[in-house]
């Protein structure tokens, strides 16, 4: 397969070679690019839409090389497995009573099956995102979909708390091994164009469908035969999924520059210690921001602090490293001049801000109907109906808007309508019918970034904090409907073509990071005013810090219309055929 990225006017094209699960033979990177120079081996920086137009473009068939049985297979193939990732939390959390007692999962772990998955996620992203840049993208996607299969028949398994707590972990560290790996095998199956738009929207869609279909099904099997067989069903779909990738993903292949054995460029072109650094560190920083999440108090906890204190080291030696590794001319994983980019930048921390407000929005909504107006889990989740559906459809409007509407008025429009969702909450009324504010504001909170997952579900042995809490902890990836389109267009142009994975991995890390933060954020925030107001009755005085959780989240949703107007003033359109 020939790979040629240069700027807007330019394109890839893309030849589908025989499916083949050994590693494919790829060229190490040219020397600036082993430098942490994103020029790639040719030299010309890749498609962005915030650069001008290059002379040294080359335009090349943008036709779709692969038969549409396959193309529409691709897209079922890598939608269904980000359904089935987040159809795996929306089961635990339906069935997370009945689990905790048929394998004894004491209370103080009951966060545990949720967070490691997080965690282990989160902590491996970036690590498969490089190896996969390497030893293929389809490789890694179909290693770590089989062992998803094999974790989540062994949660079916499982017979003790430790066992699930294990097996959740590893299952993270799999799903790991395609959430990065999906930018690529996108990019490197479609051109610019509708195709590569409906795969991105598709493959966000999945996620909303995904938990809503866990959470019922995850009920019904609870009630019925057992939560055992509703993983066992999702394994049996994982597998189909697997098999069937075997024949449709592609084979990504680079033949530019001189050839080295992969195993050789598994040690020479990874930058390994940069990987174990940022990893090492947002795995730290993620640990501590979920236990600040269950109680703001647990940060003042020595063993946090400490945690904390290693993780900004970390954090503050990873540049410093990236710079040295670039003067040495060896490989960086994240080169610093790649934030010098005014749009990837920008994209990056408005995805940061988007996904952590819409977090904190679902948890506080989740408290505000049960804690303050007191109704039931099942009612709470008829009420996230729209939030759901809302979340489906922006998705699908995208995919035909991406390549006609400028990026900058896409990001704006779309921020400034879920702007005004927490502004609705932050001033809506003890006892205030649903269908004044708080139906709007579950409607609107969306169109930005996409919600998968009602913010509540059936969940009646534990208390009101503690079942939002897990919901929001999950790793179910909530993908972001226009700028999680548009975030994974421009991120995937921002790096060359031949670390697509990495890519991935760095916009899946940030979603994960802005999620983890927003959460510790606005939970510690509402504790604090609610412990510390002056208003006796219980009910108002909830609702007063969740009221000033609101208020954090507008002031979040704000920075990201700043952000987006800013940032993406150059930019035009992207995923747009180009001529």
């Amino acid at each position: 397969m020939a790979h040629q990225t240069s700027t807007s006017t330019s394109t890839v094209e893309l030849t589908t070679l025989a499916s083949t699960l050994a590693p494919p033979s790829r060229s190490s990177p040219s020397k600036s690019h082993q430098a942490g120079d994103p020029k790639g081996a040719s030299g010309i920086l890749p498609s962005f839409p915030d650069e001008p137009e290059s002379t040294q473009a080359t335009t090349v068939s943008t036709t779709l090389n692969v038969s549409k049985a396959k193309a529409v297979t691709v897209i079922i193939t890598l939608a269904g497995v980000s359904f089935l990732n987040t159809m795996g939390s929306g089961i635990l959390i339906a069935a997370l009573p009945r689990i905790a007692k048929d394998v004894g999962i004491p209370e103080a772990l009951i966060l545990w099956p949720a967070a490691v998955y997080a965690l282990a996620a989160g902590c491996l992203l970036l690590v498969f995102g490089a190896i996969a840049d390497v030893i293929g993208a389809k490789l890694m996607w179909i290693v770590g979909s089989f062992l998803f299969v094999i974790f989540t028949v062994a949660i079916g398994v499982a017979k003790t708390a430790i066992q699930i707590i294990i097996f959740r972990t590893l299952a993270g560290a799999a799903i790991s091994m395609c959430l990065p790996t999906a930018v690529s095998l996108i990019t490197n199956t479609f051109p610019k164009g509708s195709w590569r738009n409906v795969a991105f929207a598709m493959n966000g869609m999945g996620q909303p469908l995904g938990y809503a279909v866990g959470l019922v099904l995850g009920g019904i099997f609870t009630d019925t035969i057992g939560w055992r067989w509703a993983y066992y069903m999702m394994a049996i779909i994982n597998l189909c999924l697997s098999l069937v990738a075997i024949w449709s993903l592609p084979s990504v292949v680079n033949q530019s520059g001189v050839l080295k054995p992969w195993t050789r460029r598994l040690i020479d072109d990874i930058d390994w210690l940069g990987a174990v650094i940022i990893s090492v560190a947002l795995g730290i920083l993620l640990y501590v921001l979920a236990m600040a999440s269950s109680s703001y108090r647990r940060v003042s906890d020595p063993q946090n602090i400490a945690l904390l204190v290693v993780s900004c080291v970390l954090l503050v030696a990873f540049p410093c490293w990236m710079h040295y590794q670039v003067k040495r001319g060896k490989p960086a994983l994240i080169p610093n001049r790649l934030w010098k980019r005014a749009a990837f930048t920008s994209i990056c921390v408005s995805v940061f801000f988007c996904w952590a407000s819409l977090n904190g929005i679902e948890y506080f909504i989740t408290l505000y109907f049960q804690r303050v107006e007191g109704l039931s889990a099942l009612q709470s989740s008829i009420r996230f109906l729209a939030h759901v559906v809302m979340g489906a459809a922006a998705n699908i409007a995208t995919a035909f808007l991406i390549s006609r509407v400028k990026v900058r008025t896409l990001a704006v429009v779309s921020a400034v309508v879920t702007m005004v969702a927490p502004l609705l909450m932050a001033t809506v009324e003890v006892g205030e019918n649903y269908w004044f504010r708080p139906f709007w504001a579950l409607l609107l909170s969306p169109v930005n970034p996409d919600g998968n997952k009602f913010s509540n579900t059936v969940i009646f042995l534990f208390r009101f904090e503690t079942e939002a809490l897990i919901q929001s902890l999950l790793f179910s990836r909530r993908k972001l409907s226009v700028l999680f389109t548009v975030s994974n267009l421009v991120i995937s142009d921002a790096f060359p073509a031949d670390i697509q994975s990495l890519a991935g991995g760095v916009f899946n890390e940030v979603s994960q990071f802005g999620n983890s933060v927003g959460l510790a954020v606005t939970a510690s925030i509402a504790a604090s005013v609610t412990e510390h107001s002056v208003i006796r009755e219980h009910r108002s005085a909830l609702m007063e810090g969740y009221r000033a959780s609101f208020w954090t989240i507008f002031a979040a949703t704000a920075i990201v219309v700043v952000i987006s107007f800013f940032g993406l003033k150059k930019g035009g359109t992207v995923g747009k055929k180009d001529d």
